[in-house]
């Protein structure tokens, strides 16, 4: 029954286990007496400093969480450092950027009331262009990596066309025309 009182006394009970604890010193007058001995016990060992040799005796075990907090840490440090690394290459090999260039994109369409504009330069994102007053033309200017590109204009929001003054255009896979235009750097 000792093993009980030691037990509370290092605070290693749940609440369940305190509150048989507290039934058994009031239900039996002998282990009271013995949990009253062991508390005047572990005062005076907290009161005194430990031995050396009685320290070495009782080893002090971490905390669970302690323990693997621990092991895990190195394992964070390396998965940071791996991360790191993937995004360093990933910049190195990258290769160089496209150098921008300005384009102007021209349309007549008198009958149209909005004229977007979406191709690979603008990852398929409509850009609205602007009518050019009373004209019947639409245009816009962009600032677009050099190299080759596909796009199409989408009329009043719904409909699909190539550029008619490109003679470049193909299929997409979605049955639509997109126009094939090749930007190169103006010196």
């Amino acid at each position: 029954m000792d093993y009980l009182s030691s037990m509370y006394i290092d605070n290693e009970m749940d609440l369940d286990d305190k509150r048989r604890f507290v039934e058994k010193v009031r239900s039996d007058h002998a282990f009271y007496s013995l949990t009253l001995e062991l508390l005047a016990q572990e005062q005076q060992l907290r009161w005194q400093p430990m031995p050396v040799d009685r320290f070495e005796e009782k080893r002090w075990r971490p905390p669970v969480r302690s323990v693997l907090a621990h092991l895990f840490k190195p394992l964070g440090f390396a998965a940071a450092g791996f991360t790191v690394a993937v995004l360093m290459l990933a910049v190195l090999f990258q290769g160089p950027v496209a150098p921008l260039c300005t384009n102007r994109f021209v349309l007549f369409e008198p009958s149209a009331n909005q004229v977007e504009v979406a191709g690979t330069f603008t990852g398929w994102q409509r850009i609205a262009m602007q009518r050019a007053g009373d004209s019947g033309y639409w245009q816009l200017e962009l600032q677009i990596p050099t190299g080759e590109h596909r796009f199409a204009y989408i009329l009043d929001g719904d409909r699909r066309m190539p550029d008619p003054t490109l003679a470049a255009s193909e299929m997409d896979d979605f049955g639509g025309e997109n126009s094939i235009i090749n930007v190169e750097e103006r010196i």
